[in-house]
């Protein structure tokens, strides 16, 4: 077995697990450098290079049941990505951690979750209400989450339009990647109160410095901004996707993307 073809924490049945990995090789409407669907199964080869403890959270990842479900079918339009996720998600277990791909898989993913806080870590709004002419292209995606979730969060914000910061104002909460590093991830966590979350990490909310993706944005926050997020929310997180990334030859962005799912599972 090669050793990109599953996740190295895996090492239980899906009907066993604790957590589920699946990938979500879609990015069929990404607008600026496209490559997200090849992450999923980067990420499972960089998982390899990295240790099973988590010295951050002093937790042996060996005592964790993860599955790795492989690989959802993205063939057709994303009607049809998002009927086969439900599928998938309907008779769920686990906490499913999902690797995009663009952030519109985070659409398909979340909508299994309405009852749920949706919290995004990412550079950019996503409130278009149509981008190319399409209500389920990746600046839309928020949006759209908008539209069936009551209490929506965004960190690390810090490009949009001026309609979109309009209607942000209006309908959610933005925490702008300025005052996040003025004034500490601390002052988020005290302003996030809820027992149910989903989370979304696009990427891109990370300074260009340290990820390749697909709509790069100067001035982003660093990955300890998040660590230490998820270090006040164990198991309140009820579902994760990591999505906008884009595997580069230094392996840097894929390590990033797996140290990032492992100090979850860890961190729950």
């Amino acid at each position: 077995m090669h050793i990109d073809s599953y996740f190295s924490l895996a090492n239980s049945y899906l009907d066993d697990a604790e957590f589920v990995i699946l990938g979500i090789p879609y990015d069929a409407t990404q607008s600026f450098i496209p490559g997200s669907r090849f992450l999923p199964n980067a990420v499972r080869e960089a998982s390899w290079n990295l240790e099973s403890y988590s010295t951050f959270f002093n937790f042996d990842l060996d005592d964790v049941r993860v599955c790795d479900a492989g690989n959802i079918n993205v063939d057709g339009g994303f009607n049809d990505v998002i009927r086969r996720v439900e599928e998938f998600y309907q008779n769920l277990h686990a906490i499913p951690i999902a690797i995009g791909g663009e952030h519109t898989i985070s659409y398909a993913c979340s909508k299994n979750f309405d009852d749920a806080c949706y919290i995004a870590f990412d550079a950019h709004f996503d409130l278009r209400d149509e981008f190319d002419g399409n209500k389920f292209n990746h600046a839309c995606t928020i949006r759209r989450i908008c539209e069936r979730v009551d209490d929506v969060v965004v960190i690390g914000v810090r490009s949009g339009t001026k309609e979109e910061r309009e209607f942000a104002d209006e309908n959610l909460q933005a925490f702008y990647a300025w005052d996040v590093i003025e004034n500490g991830i601390e002052w988020v966590v005290e302003s996030v109160e809820f027992d149910r979350i989903y989370l979304s990490i696009d990427m891109d909310v990370f300074d260009p410095a340290f990820a390749t993706v697909s709509t790069p944005e100067p001035f982003g926050l660093h990955p300890m901004h998040l660590l230490k997020f998820m270090q006040n929310f164990d198991g309140k997180i009820v579902g994760l996707d990591v999505v906008e990334a884009i595997p580069d030859q230094s392996k840097k962005t894929q390590t990033l993307v797996a140290k990032i799912i492992f100090e979850f599972i860890a961190s729950q």
